[in-house]
C-alpha cells in the first residue's frame, strides 16, 4: 500500500491515503483541502502489482496550486516520456513507475466499461487521475486526465 509518491521532474514527496469509492460511488479523491496529497484507489490493484493500474487521484484547483495544475500546465502534460514516479510503502517498499502518456477524456465521453481508468488484468501500469477543464455556471469540471505510466523492474 502507498504512503507516499515522488515525482522526481517536480522534485516532489507527498503523502498517500488509502480510500475506496466515494458516496456517488466513484473513486475517492483526496481532502479537498490537500492540494498534494493523492487517494490510492485501495479496491485495484497495489502498487507493484503484476497486472493492472495502479489508481492515484490527485487535485486540480480552477484557480491553479495543486499537483493537479503542475501536472497538466497549460492544458498539457508538464511529465515527458521516461519521467520517474516512485510510490513508496510503510515498510520501506517501493514501486518505479516511468511516464508514457497522458490521455484527456471529456466526462461526457467517459465509457465507465473501457479500461481508461480501471483495469485489474492488463500490464502492470500507474494511472494518475486529475480533474481538467472547469466550468464555472456548473460548478463541474468537464474532463478528466489519466496520467499513464508503465511499471519499471529492476531499476
Amino acid at each position: 500500500m502507498p504512503v507516499r509518491y515522488e515525482i522526481e521532474r517536480f522534485g516532489s514527496d507527498e503523502k498517500v491515503v488509502s480510500l475506496g469509492l466515494d458516496k456517488e460511488g466513484s473513486i475517492a479523491a483526496p481532502p479537498l483541502d490537500e492540494p498534494r496529497i493523492a487517494s490510492w484507489w485501495n479496491q485495484g490493484p497495489r502498487a507493484g502489482s503484476e497486472a493492472g493500474k495502479v489508481v492515484l487521484s490527485i487535485h486540480t484547483y480552477r484557480r491553479g496550486g495543486a499537483m493537479g495544475n503542475t501536472l497538466f500546465d497549460g492544458g498539457k502534460s508538464a511529465l515527458q516520456p521516461g519521467d520517474r514516479i516512485i510510490l513508496r510503502g510503510a515498510a520501506g517498499e517501493v514501486a518505479c513507475y516511468d511516464f508514457v502518456e497522458a490521455k484527456k477524456v471529456a466526462v461526457v465521453d467517459y465509457d465507465p466499461a473501457s479500461n481508461d481508468m480501471v483495469d485489474y488484468d492488463g500490464k502492470p501500469l500507474l494511472t494518475i487521475i486529475v480533474c481538467w477543464d472547469y466550468v464555472k455556471g456548473s460548478k463541474a469540471w468537464d474532463s478528466r486526465v489519466f496520467f499513464y505510466s508503465k511499471q519499471v523492474v529492476g531499476d
